[in-house]
């Protein structure tokens, strides 16, 4: 690309022209599609499940706090499966990990209606989530493989867009499937659909992994480079492959920033609807949907904003500051009252959000090699959906602990809620560590773009190595 090319098109019209090149150069990238309609029709499945097993769980015990039991066997696997899951994705074929998890996913899920006591449900669910990270991990360590360098960001963006734009029609087909089983009820009197109302959400969420696992065999995707045999055997001990993400400065930097930003995230789902309804006074949980809603738009909104600020800020600095404006955010948001407001901040929360966590995941594609990456994005997955957990905990207790409470200065009396605190806490933190990964480590995030300007405005990044 010339100078003068680049010249005409840094305008906001050149930007967009730029993102719509690379937007159609990945549609005709038949092996990046299939990875893609794959994910859509998998993750629309594995949202209907999860709302199934909310509703099976709740109709077993008649209890909240069983429902919320399911987050913590959703996170736990990251612990045991990281490790092994570092170890198959960068010493196995993954187009083959991919085809084999969701096959073994979509078994999973079949047995789920015939299981018929909690503990049975949990130990199901901590298997589907064990082989989900091993997914996770040779899906993101793939991407790089399947597209260009300059494209990295718009395929993660869409590859996140399969996991969350699915959720509204989720839920739409969830409620769908449960129609036939009042019918059922109605002139089968006994039948397993009658007594098992979810069953047709797992059969159809079974049907989408069988279907994903098709679509990805067709898919041409080459494995990662294996290194001489005495390194590939060392590297084969999970302690290493445990350690590698702790001793890579730049993947521990990384981490740093992904867990601590993932703890907002686990606030606001801890403390959300009681900070609507004590906070903000709203007398339904409906306010609460909205909200999470919003986060959700917000989030999508991030992503495709993304596209256009990657031209103007080096990654790491979009990192930091996403990081000071989620930290930002939560600490506005503990010190309002007013619902509309709290809206329009949750909004902009998700789109920080987006933009932090796939600006993390893109620069651990472009900048660890192909043989180690594997290793790094499950340690990745793990941690965000172990800080997830911390965030909700930490937040909870919180909350639990100040309730609400009136004190008194100079004779003017104040109400401090227990989940306005703990946003205020967790924002504080998000915000603090916005400096840690471009402070400890400046001169290493330095030189992610280490090369002059005026070289980065005439030469393309596969033209220059990183």
């Amino acid at each position: 690309m010339s100078e003068t090319d680049v010249t005409d098109g840094g305008g906001l019209l050149g930007q967009v022209g730029d993102v719509k090149s690379i937007f159609k150069s990945l549609t005709k990238n038949k092996d990046f599609m299939k990875l893609f309609q794959g994910q859509l029709i998998s993750s629309t499945g594995d949202w209907i499940a999860t709302l199934a097993l909310m509703s099976l769980v709740y109709k077993m015990t008649n209890s909240s706090l069983a429902v919320g039991g399911m987050l913590a066997f959703r996170i736990i696997p990251a612990l045991l499966s990281g490790p092994v899951a570092a170890v198959i994705s960068d010493r196995m074929d993954r187009k083959t990990i991919l085809i084999s998890c969701d096959i073994i996913r979509g078994t999973i899920v079949l047995a789920i209606p015939l299981v018929n006591f909690l503990w049975g449900l949990y130990s199901l669910l901590f298997l589907l989530e064990g082989v989900s990270i091993i997914w996770l991990a040779a899906r993101d360590a793939s991407i790089p493989n399947l597209v260009k360098k300059d494209e990295l960001t718009m395929a993660n963006s869409l590859s996140m867009i399969t996991t969350y734009a699915v959720i509204p029609l989720a839920a739409v087909l969830f409620s769908l499937l449960a129609v036939p089983s009042p019918v059922t009820r109605h002139f089968i009197s006994g039948g397993f659909l009658a007594d098992n109302p979810t069953a047709l959400a797992f059969l159809f969420d079974t049907l989408t992994f069988f279907t994903s696992a098709v679509i990805f065999s067709q898919m041409h995707l080459k494995s990662p480079h294996m290194k001489a045999a005495g390194a590939e055997k060392a590297s084969l001990h999970v302690k290493s492959s445990i350690m590698f993400s702790l001793k890579n400065p730049f993947a521990r930097s990384l981490l740093v920033a992904a867990a601590v930003g993932c703890i907002g995230g686990g606030s606001l789902y801890a403390v959300g609807i009681g900070y609507v309804k004590e906070v903000l006074g709203a007398k339904s949980d409906v306010a609460f949907g909205f909200l999470i809603a919003l986060f959700g738009i917000g989030m999508i909104t991030g992503v495709i904003a993304l596209q256009l600020l990657v031209k103007h800020a080096e990654k790491p600095y979009m990192l930091r500051m996403a990081l000071l404006t989620m930290g930002g955010i939560m600490v506005g948001m503990s010190l309002i009252e007013w619902l509309p407001l709290a809206y329009l901040l949750a909004a902009f929360f998700g789109a920080s959000f987006g933009i932090m966590f796939l600006v993390a995941v893109t620069m651990v594609q472009e900048k660890i090699s192909d043989e180690d990456r594997g290793k790094a994005f499950s340690a990745f997955h793990a941690i965000s959906r172990i800080f997830l957990v911390l965030g909700a905990g930490l937040s909870g207790t919180i909350a639990w602990l100040v309730s609400t409470r009136e004190f008194t200065i100079f004779g003017i009396t104040r109400t401090i809620h227990g989940v306005s605190l703990a946003l205020l806490i967790s924002g504080v933190m998000i915000a603090s560590v916005s400096i840690a990964p471009l402070g400890e480590k400046k001169e290493r995030y330095r030189d992610y773009f280490a090369r002059p300007k005026n070289e980065a405005a005439v030469e393309s990044p596969d033209s220059v190595e990183s």
